[in-house]
Parts: structure tokens; C-alpha cells; sequence
């Protein structure tokens, strides 16, 4: 039990960092060896720019969950600062409960895009992918962010219900 529990903590702290790196390698390797075939043999790969760009967009929805794991996102914190502890924790707490109502929504139309049929039925030019599977990046990228928000949130909640904090509000 406790190997799992290892496990699963691992994952907690590095499942969009290690995915996101990965992903950053192999949209490296891919421009590096286009580059490479383009300019020095002459000739390039058909499809891979089309497998690069797939992989970004994949990398940007993993790499905003991380920034709100990490609470890395720009933040325009001037009325915050001015404000005492307690406030700014009860400000944040509605600042991420607002990002989870946004992320919810998103995911929902995301999902309900996903499946209409025009989108359904799509492939990708050169790889002949299903382009679902480019657009399942958004709702997987935003549940993970959910997922990020909603512990930072109960975090503050539970921070803005703390006594020992005073009556700063």
C-alpha cells in the first residue's frame, strides 16, 4: 500500500513536468533532424512538421497544468499586495474558484466539440491521424489544470477558515 501510495505521490509532483520535458525532447529532436535532412541532405520529412506541431499543441495544454501546479502563471498582483494575509488568501480562493468554473466550461465544450460529427470523421492531412486526437489535448490539458486549481483551492479554503490567521479581512 505504501509503494502505491509512493506512486501515486510521484505522480502528483511530476506527471506534466516528466510528459511536457518529454514531449519538449522529442519537438526538439524532430526540428533538429528537419533542419538537418532540409539543409545539409537536401530533403525533408512530409510529415514532420505536421507530427511537431501536433506535439506542441499537446506540450502547451501539459505545460499550463504544470505552471498551475506550480502557481507559475502571470499574475497581476498589485491590489493583492496592499491588501493583509488573510484577504489575499480569501482573493486567491475566489480567483481559483473563478479559473474552475472557467475550466469546467472549457472542458465541457471542448468534449462537446470533440464529438460533432464534422470533427469526428477528420484526419489529418499528411499523417492521417484523427484530428479528435488533437483536440482531446484541450479537455485533458484543462482536467489536469482543474485538477492543479482545485488543490491549490482547498489549500486556501482551508487557509481562509484558519483562526489563527486574525481578523485581517
Amino acid at each position: 500500500m505504501e509503494e502505491n501510495m509512493a506512486v501515486v505521490r510521484w505522480l502528483d509532483r511530476n506527471l506534466e513536468g516528466a510528459l511536457a520535458s518529454l514531449l519538449l525532447a522529442i519537438i526538439v529532436l524532430l526540428i533538429s533532424g528537419n533542419v538537418f535532412m532540409r539543409y545539409v541532405l537536401n530533403a525533408s520529412t512530409s510529415w514532420g512538421e505536421e507530427l511537431t506541431l501536433w506535439i506542441f499543441v499537446w506540450f502547451v495544454w501539459l505545460a499550463t497544468s504544470y505552471a498551475f501546479l506550480h502557481r507559475k502563471h502571470v499574475r497581476i498582483t498589485f491590489v493583492r499586495d496592499m491588501l493583509g494575509v488573510r484577504a489575499q488568501i480569501w482573493l486567491d480562493a475566489i480567483v481559483d474558484l473563478l479559473i474552475l468554473i472557467f475550466l469546467a466550461v472549457l472542458v465541457y465544450q471542448c468534449i462537446k466539440l470533440i464529438n460533432l460529427p464534422f470533427v469526428a470523421s477528420q484526419t489529418s492531412v499528411v499523417l492521417g491521424l484523427p484530428i479528435p486526437i488533437l483536440y482531446a489535448s484541450a479537455p485533458v490539458g484543462a482536467s489536469l489544470s482543474f485538477i492543479r486549481v482545485l488543490q491549490h483551492f482547498l489549500v486556501n479554503f482551508g487557509a481562509a477558515r484558519n483562526p489563527s490567521l486574525g481578523n485581517e479581512l
